[in-house]
This record gives C-alpha cells, structure tokens and sequence, in this order.
C-alpha cells in the first residue's frame, strides 16, 4: 500500500524534485506538486476537482489518484479532460457517489470512469473486495456508469510501491459493443439494446456478466495514445521477466481456474497449457511487434479469432521446432478457393463456411481443456481458454538471462498423481536438479573436450537439460567461444510425445533453442544418437515399467546383455537396470553418468538386478551415490540412489583382463604375475578376506580335491552347508564336484574384488537423515497439498536465522547442505564434495558434512563374507560382531537352533481365528484360524521400520514377514531369546537396504553366541524372567530392559566386555 511513509520515495521513483518539502514534476508542461508540510496534493489549475478531500493526506486512496493521474498525463491526456471527485447522482432510483477520476473527451462526453482503491495488503483487501462486488452486482463503476451511459471504458484501479518499484494493476471494461461477436448468437442482448430501452444499472451489469462473460483488460490504459485505449498493438516490450513470488501467483491462478470449470483431466490440461507456451514461444519470436497471444478485449476481439490466431502459431511451431505437421486452414484460403464460382457464389459460400466454422472450432483440438463436440462446448471451453491466455499473456518465456521455475514447478504439481505414479516416471525437482549438475566438474570437462556431448535420454520436461545449459553458459561466453556450438550437442531423448514437447518448449524458454529432443524409445537404436560418443549423461529414468521391452525390436533387445536373463517379457518391469546398460553402450571413454535409480537396484538379489551391478562393477568406476528418501520426488515413498559414475576404458577392457588372470590363477598358472604386475590384488583379496596366501594359492592350483587348510575357513563351512544340500547322481566325483563348487564362487569373488580394488577412488557416501524435520531442512523444501497453495516450497532463511518458507525468494535463497545457490563452489556444501571426489582432490570432509557424508572403499561396499555372493552395494557397512567369553562361541545355526523364514500371508487371505499372525511390526498384525510355529518360538521382524526386533511367544502363532529361531528344548530357546535381546542394537544394524529394509536368515545364522552348561543357560533365563517382571511392573524403558539384560550376561561371564 502506497502510505505517507513510502510517499516520498515513490515520487522520486517517478522524477519528482524536491524543492525544500514540496516536490515537484512537469509533466507535458503542466506541473504536479506534493507539499509534504501541509500534507497537500497540488494538481494543475486545469484539473477539477469538485471536492477538497481528494487534494489532501487524509486517505491512502488519494495517493492512488494522484499516481492515476500522473499516469494518464504522461500517457497524453490534458488536465482539462480531467474532473476528480464529481458527484454522481445514480439514475433509475440507485444511491449516488463521487467518482474517483473522470476522463472527458474533448468534446466533453466521458469516456473512462476509474474508481481508484488501495493495494490488497495483509490489513486490508480494498481492491478485491471491490473487484468482487463487481462482479457481483456491478459495483460503484456501473453506478456511475448508469448515471451518464456515455463512457466507453471503467476502470477498477490500484497502485503500489513495493521492494522500490511502483507495481500498477487495474481491470480495464468496455462499454462498447462487438457486433462481430454478437453475430456469432443473435440471441445475446447488447449494450445497445439496453441502452435504446432505457435500461437501469442492472440491464448494463447483465450484459458484461452474461454477454462478455465478464471480460476485462489490465493492458493499453496508458500504453496507448490518449482515447485509443485498446488500439496499440501488444508488443514483447510490454512483457514482464516476472519473479517468483509472480510465478507461485500464476501457477495458483492456473489451479483456481482449473477448479472453477471444474476441470479434472489434469493430464490433458497440462497438455493443453505447453500447447499455450508453444504458441507463446513463437508469437515472441515472429511477431514481436505485434503478439497474437493476448485478448485484446470484447470491444475487438471474439473467441473464434483468438482461437484461429493459436492455431496457427501452433502449427508453425510443431513444424519449427518439433518437425511435425499441423493442419491449419485460415479463412483467407477458403475465401480464395471460391474466386472460380460464377453461380450462386454467396449462398455457397456461406453454406461452406458454417461448415467450415463447425469442423475447425467445434471439435477438440490442441486447445480443448474440455471436451468440444458443439458449439455450446465450444464456448464453454472459449471461457477457460481466454482465461489462460490473459494468465500467460503479460509474461516473456523467450529469455535467456533468467531462467523460470514456472514450468517445472506446475509440471511437478499438476502430474504428480498422473504419469508420474502410473508409469513409473518421477519428474526431478529443481533444487535436486541444480545439485546435481552443479556437482558435476563442468569446468574441467569444457576444458578438456572441444564441444562435449551431452545426453539425457529420459529427459521428461527437459530440467537437466536446460539447468546444464544454464551452468556452462558463463564458462563459455568467459573462454569467447560458441554457445550455440555447445547447445548444439545438447540431446534430449523422450518417448512420452506430450513430455518431448515440454522439453522442447523448455529448451526455448531458455533461450536455448539449439537443443535437439527426439521423440523417441531411448532403448531403440536411433540414428543421431551414436554409441560411444558422449561425454557426460545425466537422467532420472523411468522405474517399474511392465511391459517395456514388448514395444523394442528384437534387433534392439538382443544388443542388451541383460535380455537372455529376462524371464517374461510382457510382466518383466526392471526398466531402470536396461537403462544403466544403455548408458554403458552411451558413454565413451572416462564419460561421466548421473543417474538417478530406485535404491533396490543397490540390494535386490533378483538375477537382473545382480547382472546390472556386474555391469556397473565391470564397465563403471563408481566415483558417489546419493540417496535420497522420501519427501524428495512430491508425496512419493520410494527412496533413490543416485549414482554417480565415469566409463571405465575399452582398450584394454579391464573386466576382460581381469577374468583371463583368474583363470590363470585358478588353473595353477602364476607366470604372468610378473608381467602384468598384478598379483599384490591377489594378496589384498586374501588379506580383506582373511585367508592365508599360500594356502589360497594351494587351492587355485588345486585340481581333484579340496585342500584341507582351506576347508577350516569359515566362508569355506558356510559353502560346505549350500554344498551339501545339492543333489548328484550317485557316480558323481563329490570331493571333485565339491572343489568345483567352492572355484566358481571364488573366480567370482576375486574377480569383483580385483574391479572394486581398480577403483580410482573411495565412494563418496551421501544420505538424507531419517527425520522428517531433518529430511526438510537437507532437502531444503518440502510439498504443500493446501488448497491455493500447492507445489513446492523452498525452504529459506530470515534474519531470525530460523528455517521458513519463504518462496518470494525463490530457489536463489534456498537453504540446504547440498549446495549453496548463490555461490556453487562453496565448500561446505556436498556438491563442491562430489565434484572434488570425481577429480580425485576429495582430501577431507567439513565437520559440518559429516552427518552426511562418509568415504567407503568400494570393496567394503560389497561383502565377500557371504555365499550367496549377489555384488550388493552396501552404502553402511556392518561392523563385525566380536564376542569374548569363557564359553565356547559358536554361529547361532550351530547353537544347534532350528531357523527358518516365515510363510507370506496378506489381511485379505487370512481368516480370523485364534492365532496370531506375526509380520514385520514390533506385535502381531491380525489373526488366522491356522498355525505355522508351535510354542515358545523367537521371531525377528524381517523388513520394514522394525527390521530386526527381537520378539518372543508363548502360544502358537502363524509366522509371516519374520524369521523364527528354536532350539531343542525350551529352556536353551528361552536363552538364546534373552541373548538376543542383550544385542538387539546389533541385530538392527544388520537391516540392509534402503526402501525396505531387510534382515535376512542368512545373516542371522551367523550371529555368534556362547554356549554355556545347560544350567548356566537356565540361571541366566530365570535372572531375565525377574527383569522382565520389574518391566512389566513398572515404568522402565526399553534401553533400560536390555542393558539389565546384557549386564546379567557380563556378570556371568557369558559375554565378556559388553
């Protein structure tokens, strides 16, 4: 709101010179003052002013007036044409008023009526409050209209002055009629009629409200020539580069408008609003001088004209820039296929044309945000149409200095619960976005490259594209080079048609219009996208696709070394582990990848999943892996590992070289260890997984048995157990089939061992806090379902120091330890960490990262430990479980115990009875008439928040999503249960996985635990049952419980050292 304290610095705003307290401008010879000493607004002579209380401090409202009248004397407009506060007397019975300003012509007939109000502000909402009740019924300015019934425009207006600018807004209404417009329905009443009858106020309201649909203008007051308001073509001169806080402001009028049609296909409104943006991009860029995307207003403009004008943008931008043919036939050339008729030339004419105007507007068509068939649709939707195009209207997208967040923000709101879910498809935030691209070496790749190749073969809305654009453009310009050359070898590949063309109307937007997006299967071979041949590859491709290699031919599917493992092909839905392939055929040599996967593809033990991380281990150097929880991509669970990733060489191909020495090795021959200088990787194998060398050695040379020493090993018993429970024919060689058995998971073994080893450098671990306070705070947004207010929120800070929202600042005050917006290479944020590990400069994290980050070898990251040896990358690695005790300490499968993985069941199979059924929670879920486990069983949850909670119980039950552990009798069972209990932290900590955590039977088999007299066990359980009394009898805490728990096992010696 424009006050006494902000007054002054407006006026200086507009070129007013202070002269002691009055301040003073001429403005086309005639003089305005403002004496701040007797509070008076000085008006030139020539101004009426029929009351006094205009010309004075007393109301907010006469600083408006007098900014008004500034405006329409710098506009043109003489003091003379001028009359300030001019009683009204109302007509037809109506209450009078005084009208703000009335401009007369010169021949002094009005022609505008303004009606000046407050800003809306915090306090008050004058200028709504009165554009409401205009809507309503009229309000003041058809009162005052109703009293002369000459003027041909009114005038709702406000002014501001915020951030030291003076923001004008008004709603422009003509009184005039177009009788284009009413000829299009002959049952419309008119201005005219209305005015011939001797109408009352009423009649004129029900003519803009039903007639003109209400329709307003807020351009051409002043940018006009004086009493042509309306006639000035809109140029890109009168477009506005609009911040934040405007945009938040367009994406929530989009949503009002949507919801007061009633428009529920939010996929097809989305649709239908790029289609706007296209047309905008090339209005701007072929009709500069004159825009066509605008509604000039009911006085001279009608639905069908505004609609013909779209189409035909529309069609030379699906031409330009996408390559796809539009038809568009104008009136013009149906007029010009008549001038051979020399007989009833009208009357077909005429007759044609209706036709003509039935089939091109009476129809769905790339502007149809309702389903069009008639011509009552047809209007319906002309509403909702106009309204968008006046959104959009004032707002330049084509510009290359600043770049919006508009249409990446509306894409997240309006399909989060459209493609996004059903097809698997997340659409990256901005924020998440320029973290990653800002983590990137961009500098150094400039360097060391001509003009490198850039892919995103998932591109979506094109975010990644365009912010990587935006990165490199001050690199470029600084080097004098040229930016077109790099936008140039900018790829997009989408299969999404509607998407492809978001990406490209983003890339226009930008100022990018070089950028090539390909409407395509980015699976499927394609001409302009060559193997080998690019040098950085950033993408969020889709996850959970059924189907997906249907549509591929088999020239395609057989070029990926992941198909022959594909069990079905119409249900199979790995899509993601297909693309990490692709990127390796992609990327050439030391090309870098960015990729963004569902955080299963790290730990699923399916054999795709496994395939794909013998494709990242063979071909890739896994330089960090980011991952991201829930709360990242809008309201979806599914957490995210990005992986961050440099192409390994081809020649030679390490994966190759690596498999010939070990079998070299495994065939007794050491001879080339010289030659290739690799056999320190044998020796560090052994080392990491404690096995003597020469015996090692013993065994690779081994060819008939198994040598002895090799046996004892621990990883060598758990073999023997998986060994022994697979059958052979009765003649089979067993001590031969046993060595064979044990060779083959050990090539393998050795041969990741020595990948991982090869590794340039550890991986930088990232990973987003489990709280959700603390999620927001890394994050540095949350999402927002508030009815006007939807989308995402930036999270910022205020001179309070406090985290707020505040999204009038916009992403370049975002606050988050990934990166800092306003200075990427700040060192303390976790980008400028990735890009100085990918440089291999990583020499130490900041204290105040650590709660972040960590530094793994890659070969702590997979667990050769294990039988099942499934290449899991593990981002925390376990420590091992070291037990001292005066007993002998044996693997819990050796207690002797019985441990089994419980039987799936869902709610809806289950039929309630008298057994519980215990799932993956701390207690059972719901009940079924059948039982599974008898008395006196341990269950351990096995995946989900509780992964790993220890439980006991006393009946029978129906075990499901956990696993059950017995021994021979009740009274070991009952003691193996409280010892489990004394190191419950420690079976949490074996939860791998970071969607869904999991503990598994294997990992459980392996925990060690004393076994003492059989006495001992039944003092150690009678001790726990007392704790357990005192539990449930008073107010004691669980961390209490257990620490009385294991404290009995200390004293007894059972454990020793905690």
């Amino acid at each position: 709101m424009i006050t006494k304290e902000n007054f002054k610095l407006l006026l200086q705003n507009l070129g007013f010179i202070k002269s002691n307290s009055v301040y003073g401008k001429k403005v086309n010879g005639y003089e305005l003052k403002v004496d701040f000493a007797n509070e008076k607004l000085i008006y030139p002579e020539e101004v009426t002013a029929h009351r006094d209380t205009t010309k004075n401090f007393s109301q907010p409202e006469n600083f408006v007036v007098f900014e008004c009248v500034h405006n329409l004397l710098t506009s043109g407009y003489r003091p003379e044409h001028l009359i300030l506060e001019q009683g009204m007397p109302g007509g037809h019975g109506m209450t009078g008023g005084f009208c703000d300003i009335i401009v007369q012509d010169n021949d002094k007939q009005p022609y505008l009526l303004i009606e000046c109000k407050t800003a809306d502000s915090d306090k008050s909402k004058e200028f709504s409050r009165a554009w409401t009740k205009m809507q309503k019924d009229g309000g003041q300015l058809f009162n005052y209209y109703n009293s002369y019934r000459q003027a041909k425009w009114l005038c709702l207006y406000t002014s501001d002055f915020v951030d030291d600018k003076i923001e004008v807004m008004y709603h422009l209404i003509s009184m005039t009629d177009n009788f284009n417009y009413l000829a299009n329905n002959k049952k419309l009443l008119s201005f005219e009629k209305v005015k011939s009858e001797n109408g009352s106020k009423a009649d004129y309201f029900r003519v803009w409200r039903e007639t003109y649909q209400q329709d307003f203008i807020s351009h051409n007051l002043f940018e006009s020539e004086a009493f042509k308001i309306g006639n000035r073509p809109y140029n890109v001169g009168d477009l506005k580069i609009v911040d934040n806080a405007t945009i938040q402001k367009k994406y929530h009028q989009f949503a009002t408008i949507m919801r007061q049609h009633n428009v529920s296909a939010r996929e097809n409104a989305f649709d239908k609003l790029v289609n706007l943006f296209l047309c905008k991009v090339v209005d701007e860029k072929v009709n500069p001088e004159n825009l066509k995307v605008y509604w000039k207003g009911a006085a001279s403009d009608n639905h069908y004209d505004l609609q013909d004008r779209l189409q035909q943008l529309y069609q030379i931008g699906m031409k330009e820039f996408l390559d796809e043919e539009v038809t568009y036939i104008s009136e013009e050339t149906l007029n010009n296929a008549f001038h051979l008729f020399k007989n009833q030339k009208d009357e077909t004419k005429r007759t044609v044309m209706e036709y003509f105007t039935q089939l091109k507007f009476y129809s769905n068509n790339p502007f149809a945000f309702l389903d069009v068939h008639n011509e009552k649709l047809f209007f319906q939707n002309a509403v909702i149409l106009k309204e968008i195009v006046q959104m959009l209207q004032d707002i330049r997208l084509k510009n290359d200095t600043e770049q919006h967040q508009f249409l990446g923000d509306l894409f997240e709101g309006f399909l989060d619960q459209g493609i996004k879910q059903s097809e698997g498809q997340f659409f990256t935030p901005i924020p998440i976005v320029k973290f990653l691209i800002s983590s990137l070496p961009l500098n150094e790749l400039l360097e060391n490259e001509k003009v490198p190749k850039v892919i995103d073969y998932a591109c979506g809305a094109g975010h990644f594209l365009t912010e990587y654009a935006t990165q490199i453009k001050p690199f470029i310009l600084k080097s004098g080079r040229n930016l077109q050359d790099f936008y140039q070898n900018i790829y997009g590949i989408e299969k999404e048609y509607r998407l492809s063309k978001v990406a490209k109307v983003s890339a226009f937007m930008y100022g990018q219009d070089e950028m090539d997006i390909i409407y395509a299967d980015a699976l499927a071979r394609n001409e302009k996208i060559k193997d080998g041949s690019f040098s950085l590859l950033v993408a969020n491709p889709p996850y959970s696709v059924k189907g997906f290699l249907v549509t591929l031919s088999d020239e395609d599917k057989e070029k990926f070394t992941l198909y022959p493992d594909v069990p079905n092909e119409e249900s199979f839905n790995t899509i993601e582990a297909f693309f990490i392939e692709r990127a390796k055929q992609l990327l050439q040599a030391n090309g870098l990848a960015v990729i963004i996967v569902k955080s299963t593809v790290l730990t699923n033990a399916g054999k795709i999943d496994v395939k794909c991380r013998e494709i990242i281990l063979q071909y890739f150097d896994l330089l960090a892996i980011v991952e991201f929880g829930s709360g990242t991509f809008g309201k979806t669970g599914t957490s995210t590992a990005t992986l961050f990733l440099r192409r390994k060489k081809n020649t030679p191909d390490l994966s190759e070289h690596y498999k010939n020495r070990v079998e070299q090795w495994q065939s007794g021959n050491f001879g080339f260890d010289g030659l290739f200088e690799d056999n320190h990787l044998l020796e560090e194998y052994c080392q990491h997984c404690g096995f003597n060398l020469v015996d090692y050695q013993t065994f690779l040379k081994a060819k008939n048995e198994m040598p002895s020493e090799m046996e004892k090993c621990e990883i060598f018993l758990e073999y023997k157990s998986v060994f022994d429970k697979k059958k052979f024919s009765k003649n089979a060689n067993l001590a031969l089939e046993w060595l064979k058995f044990t060779k083959e998971i050990e090539a393998d073994k050795l041969l990741y061992f020595m990948l991982a080893q090869s590794n340039q450098q550890e991986v930088l671990i990232i990973k987003m806090p489990s709280d959700n306070k603390e999620k927001k705070a890394f994050l540095g947004y949350e999402w927002s379902d508030a009815k006007g207010n939807e989308g995402i929120k930036y999270l910022s800070t205020k001179s309070s120091d406090e985290n707020e929202l505040e999204n009038v600042q916009g992403i370049n005050q975002i606050k988050t330890p990934l990166f800092n917006p306003q200075n990427l290479n700040d060192e303390n944020k976790i980008n400028y960490l990735i890009r100085q590990n990918i440089l291999g400069k990583l020499n130490n994290i900041p204290d105040s990262l650590k709660p972040f980050a960590s530094l793994l070898p890659l070969t702590q990251m997979l667990d050769f430990k294990r039988s099942d040896f499934d290449k899991a990358l593990r981002t925390s690695v376990q420590k091992k479980m070291e037990i001292v005790s005066k007993y002998k300490v044996v693997s819990l499968i050796d207690f002797p115990t019985e441990i089994k993985k419980g039987k799936a069941i869902t709610s809806k199979n289950a039929v309630a009875g008298d057994y519980k059924v215990v799932a993956g929670g701390k207690d059972f879920a719901y009940t079924h008439n059948e039982y599974n486990r008898d008395e006196n069983t341990i269950t351990i949850s096995a995946s989900g928040a509780n992964a790993g909670f220890v439980n006991f119980w006393i009946e029978k039950i129906f075990a499901s999503d956990c696993t059950t552990v017995r021994a021979n009798n009740e009274v070991s069972t009952k003691y193996i249960f409280n010892y489990l209990q004394s190191i419950q932290e420690n079976i949490f900590e074996l939860a791998r996985g970071a969607a869904q955590p999991h503990v598994y039977p294997d990992d459980i088999k392996k925990l060690p635990i004393p076994v003492p007299p059989l006495e001992i066990q039944q003092q150690i359980v009678t001790e726990c049952e007392k704790i357990d009394e005192e539990y449930e009898n008073s107010r004691m805490k669980i961390e209490e419980y257990r620490a009385k728990i294991a404290k009995i096992f200390n004293e007894l010696e059972i454990v020793r050292g905690g």
